[in-house]
C-alpha cells in the first residue's frame, strides 16, 4: 500500500473512533500511532528505492566500444515521424524492460499517443495540442504532438526557453529521440514510486533526473553501435534548448546547462543508478 492510501485509511480510522470525554488524549495518541506509521512506511520505501537502483547498477551494461559501426536504422533514416516515434519509444521500452527483467522486478508498462497535427485532446492531465510532449502520470501515458517532433526534427520548433534565449538548438531526429526517452524516464519514475518522495513542490530534481535516464538510454544505443555522427550533439544542444531561466518557479525544468549535465551523466556511465543523486532517497 501506498503511503498516501495508508495515510488516509489510518486518518479515516481516526475520525470514525474519535469519541468519549478523553478526546483529545486519544486524538493525539491515534495521530502520533498514524505519523509512525507513516515514517516507517516511507523508510521502507526508501530502502526499496535504493536496492532497486542499486541492482539497476549492477544489470546495464558499460560502454566498452569506442567505434561502434553504425548499424541501419531501417525507418529512421525516412521522413515518417509517426513511425519514427514509435521505433523510439519501442527502443526505449526494451531497455528498461531488460534492465527491470535482469533486476527482477516487474517490468515498467505505459501507453503512449502520438497527437496527429491539429489534433487537441483532454487527458487526465489537462489539453494536449501540437505543443504537447509529456508524461502523464493519472493515466500512465505519454503524449507527444507528431507536429512538434517534425518542427524538432527540422530544427524550428518554437518556444524553447534555452534557444529562445540563445542557447543550443533543438534540431535532428536524436533530438527527438531525447525528448521521447525523457518523457519515458518520468514513467520510471513512476513505476519507482518516486514521485511519493517529492519535498515541496520543485519540478527540478525529477526533471533533471528523467534527463539522466534518458542519457542511460542512449548509452545503450551506443553500445549497440547505432549512434550515427552527430547524434550525441543533438541530444546536448536540444537539452541546452529545453532548459529554462525560471529558477523561482516550482515548475523550473533546470537551467540549460544543468539539463544537459544531467543527460551526459547517464550516457557517459550508461548507469542509471548515478541518476539517484536528482531524487536522493535518504
Amino acid at each position: 500500500m501506498r503511503v498516501a492510501t495508508l495515510l488516509a485509511v489510518l486518518l479515516a480510522a481516526l475520525v470514525a473512533g474519535c469519541g468519549g470525554d478523553d478526546v483529545e488524549g486519544e486524538v493525539r495518541e491515534r495521530t502520533e500511532r498514524v505519523q509512525d506509521e507513516v515514517a516507517r512506511q516511507r523508510e521502507r520505501l526508501r530502502d526499496r528505492i535504493r536496492e532497486v537502483l542499486s541492482q539497476i547498477e549492477r544489470a546495464l551494461p558499460e560502454a566498452q566500444v569506442t567505434s561502434p559501426r553504425v548499424q541501419s536504422r531501417g525507418r529512421t533514416e525516412g521522413r515518417d515521424v509517426d513511425a519514427f516515434l514509435s521505433d523510439v519509444f519501442a527502443s526505449v521500452d526494451s531497455y528498461w524492460k531488460r534492465t527491470f527483467r535482469a533486476s527482477d522486478l516487474p517490468e515498467p508498462r505505459v501507453r503512449h499517443y502520438w497527437l496527429a497535427p491539429g489534433e487537441r485532446i483532454i487527458t487526465r492531465c489537462g489539453p494536449a495540442s501540437d505543443e504537447a510532449a509529456y508524461y502523464c502520470s493519472v493515466d500512465d501515458r505519454i503524449y507527444v504532438s507528431r507536429q512538434f517532433a517534425a518542427d524538432l526534427w527540422d530544427g524550428v520548433a518554437r518556444g524553447l526557453p534555452g534557444q529562445s534565449a540563445g542557447v543550443g538548438r533543438a534540431a535532428g531526429d536524436f533530438g527527438v529521440a531525447y525528448v521521447v526517452a525523457h518523457e519515458y524516464g518520468h514513467n520510471i519514475q513512476d513505476e519507482l514510486n518516486l514521485f511519493t518522495l517529492r519535498r515541496g513542490r520543485s519540478a527540478e530534481p525529477f526533471e533533471l533526473q528523467a534527463d539522466c535516464f534518458a542519457g542511460a538510454w542512449g548509452n545503450s544505443v551506443y553500445v549497440e553501435g547505432r549512434l550515427e555522427p552527430g547524434d550525441v550533439e543533438e541530444a546536448m544542444a536540444t537539452a541546452l534548448a529545453v532548459g529554462d531561466f525560471d529558477v523561482g518557479n516550482d515548475q523550473h525544468h533546470g537551467t540549460p546547462e544543468q539539463r544537459r549535465a544531467a543527460w551526459l551523466e547517464g550516457f557517459q556511465s550508461g548507469d542509471a543508478s548515478v541518476c539517484q543523486k536528482y531524487v536522493p532517497t535518504n
